[in-house]
């Protein structure tokens, strides 16, 4: 795995939820993902009204973008989510990480997940309720 998630040491609150404070990456090539959100290949949006439909669209998405790049979702060392619905994306965290654990990582404590930033918006693209983009970063060759 590239990334190191960096520990919070004292003084440091623990991450609420499956994000981390830090991560170092070390050698091999930054992916930069733009916003993905929750539109078919036809550009239509998925989910409209159901933020879980939306999630998986994006998250599908992700990785599709991520696979032209030469990367998977470990390979994910931070990531932002811009969303209309704070509350209910935060309520859905367990579900997030059972259905993408080697994107948000396995545990909801932060422990093995990307750095990662959620914002609360007052609209994004049509009705989408989510979207998400992200850095990667493809390990040197050995």
């Amino acid at each position: 795995m590239p990334r190191k998630v960096v520990q919070p040491t004292a003084g440091m609150m623990v991450p609420l939820g499956p994000y981390s404070h830090a991560t170092v990456v070390t050698g091999g090539t930054l992916v930069f993902l733009g916003g993905q959100v929750a539109a078919d290949k036809n550009g239509k949006l998925v989910g409209k009204d159901d933020l879980k439909a939306q999630v998986a669209q994006v998250m599908e998405n992700i990785r599709l973008a991520l696979a032209a790049a030469g990367a998977t979702y470990k390979d994910v060392v931070q990531a932002r989510i811009f969303t209309t619905r704070v509350h209910v994306f935060m309520a859905l965290m367990t579900w997030r990480c059972q259905q993408w654990p080697e994107f948000w990582g396995s545990k909801t404590s932060g422990q093995d997940s990307p750095a990662t930033t959620c914002v609360g918006v007052t609209q994004l693209w049509d009705e989408a309720m989510v979207e998400i983009d992200c850095i990667a970063q493809i390990p040197s060759a050995k």
